[in-house]
């Protein structure tokens, strides 16, 4: 895979545009379900802090790309002061408020179809999750747990969309979509048991694909510093754009893996590290979890060749909504929701200022102002996240490495036109 060539910032953007737009489908239209809960189901599950902004956070970007989002949550006050009339559109995570939402959901769905459209439902959930004795996961909903025997029953079998991108970030997350070990029944029993583990199986269901923080009994963590989990930070990164290793547009399940992969390398601290489990659609393996080419509310950012290093996106309210580690020879489009006054931040103590005028609005990093950073430390940090999460640059090489090491067919290496002289 050769790396882009230096290009005029606007033609190179065009250019991303036009190859995205070829190669995105003009019918696939877009929905989301995203359940954010803090609370879990147990007295020894201490209370989360970051679900709800998790929540709000993939709120922001999904809508700006999807026909409806919901979002079931209770946002806690200092999230609603963040995210000023959020609230007045939020359900709470009941199963009563899950069971509607699908069923208006499903209803939209099935008439996109009939229409012949290509519906795409996204299903988020951060909050606490753990595995039963039983060895089935689970997830915490207000009103008590949501088993994986309810994921497949009541979300995923009777699903009208095409294709479902599962996103869970929940301890034991693995255990929620996928089964593991003996089962704890009788000889004379396992047979029948059997037969129904195999209908809660992602094998059952080519058009569903699994983002999971875990792969196996395992806590996910969060970090004040960025008010989110970090697993969710990562993925709400890669969704931005900082995934898409070959320019495309699209960032598709091997990119997202690989992206989080170099983002975690560096941690040494076995209890900062992420082990996940991130599982295409068998039916369509390059199907992408986003793609910048289609009608997306957005601003983008034009991370040019040239700009190197650890750089982040902050918002004037102070939120971390970008992350990545740049290498020099790619270039990078991140698509940002409108609204918010940025800043580019580098690890080396500089920062550049932007907005966008409106949706669909370009603005190319080569031209900020770059000055030393004015905002103060907010206190102390865990040193194996501060220092050590995305130490390592994400780009080609990294990419194409990852892939072979897991002997994996990489993304297709096409590529912008060449616009240089």
């Amino acid at each position: 895979m050769r790396p882009l060539r230096c290009a005029p910032a606007a033609l190179l953007w065009f250019a991303l545009l036009a190859g995205s737009a070829a190669s995105a489908a003009p019918s696939r239209v877009a929905y989301a379900l995203i359940i954010a809960n803090n609370t879990g189901t147990e007295p020894k599950q201490a209370p989360l802090r970051y679900a709800d902004d998790d929540g709000a956070r993939y709120y922001e970007l999904l809508s700006s790309r999807t026909k409806e989002t919901v979002l079931l949550t209770v946002l806690d006050a200092d999230t609603q002061a963040l995210h000023p009339g959020l609230a007045a559109r939020t359900r709470p995570p009941t199963r009563a408020s899950l069971k509607e939402a699908l069923r208006q959901l499903n209803a939209r769905m099935a008439e996109d179809k009939a229409r012949g459209d290509t519906p795409v439902l996204y299903f988020v959930f951060t909050g606490h999750g753990k595995r039963g004795a039983a060895g089935e996961g689970s997830v915490s909903l207000l009103d008590g747990a949501f088993t994986r025997t309810d994921l497949y029953s009541q979300v995923i079998a009777p699903s009208t969309a095409a294709f479902v991108h599962l996103i869970v970030d929940a301890c034991d997350s693995y255990f929620f979509v996928n089964s593991r070990g003996a089962l704890p029944v009788a000889p004379a029993q396992v047979q029948a048991v059997q037969g129904l583990l195999a209908t809660r199986e992602l094998a059952r269901y080519p058009h569903v694909g699994a983002v999971l923080s875990t792969t196996r009994e395992q806590e996910s963590h969060e970090w004040s510093a960025i008010r989110s989990g970090v697993f969710s930070h990562q993925v709400l990164s890669a969704l931005s754009g900082a995934a898409d290793v070959n320019a495309d547009g699209r960032v598709e399940y091997s990119e997202l893996r690989a992206f989080v992969a170099a983002a975690n390398q560096g941690v040494e601290d076995v209890r900062g590290r992420l082990e996940v489990s991130i599982q295409p659609p068998a039916q369509d393996r390059a199907a992408p979890l986003v793609d910048l080419g289609d009608k997306a509310r957005l601003g983008f950012l034009l991370l040019p060749t040239g700009l190197e290093g650890r750089l982040w996106v902050e918002d004037s309210r102070g939120l971390r909504v970008a992350e990545l580690h740049k290498e020099r020879e790619r270039s990078v489009v991140l698509g940002l929701p409108t609204g918010y006054g940025y800043f580019l931040r580098s690890s080396t103590g500089r920062e550049g200022s932007f907005q966008f005028t409106r949706a669909g609005a370009v603005v190319d990093a080569a031209s900020l102002a770059w000055r030393d950073n004015t905002f103060a430390a907010r206190g102390a940090m865990d040193d194996a996240l501060r220092d050590k999460l995305f130490s390592v640059p994400f780009g080609p090489r990294f990419y194409n490495g990852y892939m072979a090491s897991l002997g994996q067919t990489p993304v297709s290496p096409e590529q912008p036109p060449d616009l240089s002289p």
